[in-house]
């Protein structure tokens, strides 16, 4: 079956956008392999992740193990020989908080969030690809003084790989919720909290359920705070949290707001951006018959998030950054994900199994050979028969929902 021309022509569109950020990427590799020569001719030497915690271990604060899950195998709902993930053993990250003494001034924190000794780069959260960033940030930061800082991020915010919903609360709050767990509450309420800001509505909000006084957060592109002792805390994987983070969000956002009330309800999570549906009226008319409600694309504040996602029982929609406020859904919420063949990333499956959450994912047509990553911005097109065929044996016949 020939996909409608919207479709064939928001591709095209897709392959253009990456075409037109190839030469960006080059100017990247070459000032960023630059910069590390230069600093390494310094004396400097850039760690990854396992050198940086192995150089940390004497400070370290608090560590949870890493996380071994056994995932189930995700096929079609009405068509079993298509499975979108397979069965496997997976297994996140182990994640640490470490609290460092400044060694007479060694310690400094960089325009991007993170911090350099005079001998170390240190790698506390995905990488240090954009180091250059730091370097090429001429603008003068003024000064502030603390006793101690905390620095949660480490990454330069570009909005596109780095800066949104899901990095800010898995990334940023999730950790702070873990460093709370590890240092004194009265060490966590007088520290200032540093790093590159997301401006954002949902930062703010989330920072003020942590009871994080706004006096107490500075953006490191602006400042540069002076220290006597320095907190910090690694990312674990990217994607694959580990449960101890999941847990420490739960246990402190949660306890701020209300709990669920009234009949739970059935929600699609619609996207107006990128990944959005393409036909998406057709869909809504489907849905609404099995008394789905459609949640537009549209600010709401963190309460207002997370009630529509505590009150669920099933949820759908296309993949998207949305879907990580299944931290707050209830023991046996169903989420159901929708995906262009080009991108179909198993990151909720993964939390969707720590949470206890029940799981299933369509895309129409066949899986694409580049890999998932390879339609990031793709939008996406169901075929309503094949949609409504899943949504029958999940409703009418209760598979994988009762």
């Amino acid at each position: 079956m020939a996909l409608p021309l919207s479709i064939r022509a928001s591709r095209f569109q897709s392959i253009n956008r990456k075409l037109r950020r190839f030469p960006a990427k080059l100017v990247k590799l070459v000032i960023g392999k630059g910069s590390r020569w230069y600093y390494r001719r310094l004396g400097c030497q850039f760690l990854d992740k396992p050198q940086t915690a192995y150089q940390l271990e004497p400070y370290q604060r608090l560590t949870y193990p890493a996380n071994a899950l056994s995932l189930s195998e995700i096929a079609d709902l009405n068509n079993p020989v298509k499975v979108y993930f397979t069965a496997n053993q997976s297994e996140t990250e182990p994640v640490s908080v470490w609290l460092l003494g400044q060694f007479n001034g060694a310690l400094r924190q960089l325009p991007y969030g993170g911090i350099r000794s005079r001998k170390y780069v240190f790698c506390t959260d995905i990488n240090t690809d954009d180091f250059f960033r730091n370097v090429l940030h001429l603008k003068k930061r003024q000064q502030v003084s603390t006793t101690t800082l905390i620095a949660p991020w480490s990454h330069y915010l570009d909005g596109v790989v780095w800066g949104g919903y899901f990095d800010f609360v898995m990334l940023v709050a999730g950790k702070l919720c873990r460093i709370k767990e590890a240092i004194p509450e009265t060490t966590f309420n007088e520290a200032i909290v540093a790093y590159p800001l997301f401006n954002t509505a949902y930062e703010r909000e989330y920072l003020s359920l942590l009871d994080i006084d706004p006096g107490r957060i500075v953006d490191t592109r602006t400042t540069q705070v002076r220290f006597e002792q320095c907190v910090l805390a690694n990312t674990g994987h990217w994607f694959y949290p580990n449960k101890a983070d999941i847990d420490a969000l739960r246990k402190h956002i949660l306890s701020k707001l209300p709990p669920p009330t009234g009949k739970r309800s059935r929600v699609y999570i619609s996207r107006a951006g990128r990944r959005r549906v393409l036909n998406e009226p057709d869909l809504i008319d489907l849905l609404r018959r099995y008394n789905i409600e459609v949640i537009e694309d549209k600010p709401r504040s963190v309460t207002e998030q997370v009630a529509i996602y505590q009150n669920a029982e099933f949820i759908i929609g296309p993949h998207g950054a949305s879907f990580v406020n299944i931290l707050w859904c209830q023991p046996g919420t169903h989420l159901f994900e929708l995906f262009a063949p080009t991108y179909f990333p198993d990151f909720y499956r993964n939390i969707s199994e720590q949470l206890g959450l029940r799981y299933s994912a369509y895309f129409h047509g066949s899986a694409a050979t580049g890999g998932w990553a390879e339609g990031l911005e793709d939008d996406i097109y169901v075929l309503v028969d094949e949609l409504e065929r899943c949504l029958e044996k999940i409703f009418n016949y209760g598979i994988a929902y009762n």
